[in-house]
């Protein structure tokens, strides 16, 4: 499968790296090139996987591929960024399956009615630590 990860922050070079682990085809969008070195060396040295660029730019997004995407992934610090890329990829580009990280669990839910599979870091680490307090 083809993958276009925007945001190449921890989350977004976790899942970059396992994805690209798997044996999927992997491009990470991200605007500073720094954050590249979160990656693996040989992945990064890799033709194609990492691009510098914004993912919430029409442009970019083409420039990284997003028409041939199975699945785009926009894992970027800001919800807001999240947002707009992802439902560009969904409603302008067509992607097939999108996920996004939002960070507030009150507009997860506002995203997930519009058809975003949001996924919050702070619910699922809140859910982990309360089941670590009860286990105790």
């Amino acid at each position: 499968m083809k993958f276009l990860i925007m945001g190449c922050g921890r989350i977004g070079a976790t899942v970059a790296t396992s994805l690209w682990e798997e044996g999927h085809q992997v491009t990470v969008l991200d605007v500073d090139p720094d954050n590249f070195f979160r990656l693996p060396s040989d992945m990064r040295d890799e033709p194609g996987v990492t691009l510098v660029g914004d993912g919430t730019v029409s442009e970019d997004m083409i420039r990284a591929g997003i028409h041939g995407a199975d699945v785009f992934v926009a894992v970027d610090l800001r919800d807001s960024r999240n947002a707009l890329a992802a439902q560009k990829a969904k409603h302008i580009f067509q992607v097939s399956r999108v996920v996004c990280r939002i960070g507030d669990p009150t507009r997860q839910k506002m995203y997930e009615e519009l058809g975003l599979v949001a996924v919050s870091p702070t619910d699922a680490t809140s859910q982990m630590i309360l089941g670590a307090v009860h286990s105790s």
